[in-house]
Parts: structure tokens; sequence; C-alpha cells
């Protein structure tokens, strides 16, 4: 099993580099959707915390019911994961870089 996947990156140098990429992309995609929720999150309790009501705790579920949400993170977990990625995406890249180097 591990043998047949490396044959597939090794195949094509380029391979491993776009796969990093890719997850790095993704996972920075990912992480500006988060924080642009958490922005709205904190705009929309601000608001409520100005009006008589008690402010409730909200999260991008209650304020967008129609979307589909679970994919942005909400939480230190979620935006640690979304690093971590990040972090790995990167590794792949430059370790295709380093194989394209050895391979020449």
């Amino acid at each position: 099993m591990y043998e047949m996947l490396i044959e597939f990156f090794i195949a094509r140098r380029g391979r491993l580099s776009a796969l990093g990429r890719a997850l790095f992309q993704v996972s920075a995609m990912i992480l500006l959707v988060g924080v642009c929720g958490h922005i709205a999150i904190t705009a929309t309790s601000a608001i409520r915390a100005m009006a008589v009501s008690e402010p409730k705790d909200a999260s991008l579920a209650m304020l967008y019911p129609s979307l589909s949400t679970w994919w942005v993170p909400e939480s230190f977990f979620g935006y640690f994961a979304c690093v971590l990625t990040a972090v790995l995406g990167l590794t792949l890249v430059q370790m295709g870089k380093a194989i394209e180097r050895a391979i020449g």
C-alpha cells in the first residue's frame, strides 16, 4: 500500500507539491471564512447586548440557518486543525521540492 503511494508521488514529481499547495490554500480560505464568521457573531452579539433583552449565545448555524456552516471553524480546536492542515501543506511542498532536487 505504502509502496503504491510512494510510487504515485515519485512518478510525477510535482504531485506532492501540488497536494501541499492545495492543502495550504484550502486551509487558508477556511481560516479566512472562520475569521469573517467570528466577526459576524461578535457584531450580532454587540447589537443584541444593546437591546433590552439578554444576549444569547450565537453561532453561525443560528445566524444563517439555511446555509451549511459545519465546515467553518468556530472554536479553538477548529482553528487549530486549520492551522495544522496549513503547516502540513507547507511541509508537503517542502518535501516535494526536496524530492525534485534529489531525483533531478
